[in-house]
Formats: structure tokens, C-alpha cells, sequence
């Protein structure tokens, strides 16, 4: 393959990489102790905007039979702009939810919930030329999931009570407890 070749393709698949970023949207689950949705909410960081890729499976991280863990990456967006940005400050909760969250519906607490400060996120951080992002593989201690899929969720603190939240990623269990 000549050079001029790779370079196209590489940069035909940063194109629909970055597209298909830009096609993801924040929102909140409903809930009526939840916040509304916040549709381009300006945090103190300036992110507007996260974006949750996952593995369609849960993974089986240790040697017991089962699921314990899920493999994500996690995206954040200034407004307007076409890469993703490093998180330098606040925090990012994952919740992890057992089955689906239904639109409309109260939204159960979540079944198991990750806390990361901008500086633990540090360790997980990958640079390419699709921009900045965080590639985790996440162990869930006792739970066991009751059903085939579980949902999980992306959210950043903006303060008083207030949240950015990434669109939910449902993630099929192999088996059930």
C-alpha cells in the first residue's frame, strides 16, 4: 500500500470517527430527583458535552465464573469544538445500572457507581489525533446483574446539585446470577 494511500485512509477514518462523535448528545435520565436535561451547559472547565463508547459485553475479569466489569472510553467536548479535551478539574461519576433505564420512568439508584477525581483520571488518559480521551476497564465489586444488559452513564459535577450527563450505553451480560 503506498504512502499517500495510508495517509488518506487514516485520515477518511479520523473523518467518520470525529463524525460519529459529533452524532453523540448529552442528556440526562429523567428522574424527579434528578436535574433536568442541560442542553450546552458551560461547566467552570468549559466542557459542554460527554461522550460514553463501550464494549457491547461485560467482561470476566477475574477467574470466578460470571461478569465483573466493563471496558469504556470516555470523551468530553468544549462547545463547538471538534476534538475532545482533557478533564483538568471536577470530578466524573460512572453509574452502572442493572437492565434499562426507561425513558419517562423514575431512574432506579444505580447499582454500583466509579469516582474519579481530573487527577486520577490522569493515569487513564490516551492523546491521538482524534483528540484526548480515557480508556478504562472497571471491576464492580458484589454486584451481580439480575438481568441480560446493564446500562451505564457518564456524569460531571457542575455543582449545586447539578450534573452533565453522557447518553446511557447498554452492555449485554453473558450470564445471570
Amino acid at each position: 500500500m503506498s504512502y499517500s494511500f495510508q495517509l488518506l485512509s487514516t485520515r477518511l477514518v479520523c473523518t467518520l470517527a470525529l463524525l460519529t462523535l459529533a452524532a453523540c448528545s448529552s442528556s440526562s435520565p429523567k428522574s424527579p430527583k434528578s436535574p433536568k436535561p442541560l442542553a450546552r451547559t458551560t461547566t467552570r472547565s468549559g466542557i459542554t458535552e460527554l461522550h460514553l463508547l463501550t464494549m457491547p459485553i461485560a467482561l470476566n475479569l477475574d477467574a470466578s465464573p460470571g461478569d465483573d466489569g466493563i471496558a469504556i472510553k470516555l470523551f468530553a467536548n468544549f462547545a463547538g469544538a471538534i476534538k475532545p479535551v482533557a478533564i483538568r478539574s471536577g470530578e466524573i461519576e460512572l453509574l452502572l445500572f442493572d437492565g434499562l433505564l426507561q425513558p419517562g420512568s423514575t431512574v432506579p439508584a444505580p447499582a454500583f457507581t466509579w469516582h474519579f477525581t481530573s487527577q486520577q483520571l490522569k493515569q487513564f488518559e490516551n492523546k491521538s489525533l482524534l483528540g484526548v480521551g480515557y480508556q478504562l476497564t472497571l471491576r464492580w465489586d458484589r454486584f451481580k446483574p439480575s438481568s441480560e444488559r446493564i446500562t451505564v452513564v457518564a456524569r460531571y459535577a457542575l455543582g449545586q446539585g447539578r450534573f452533565l450527563y453522557s447518553s446511557p450505553s447498554v452492555i449485554a451480560c453473558s450470564s445471570t446470577h
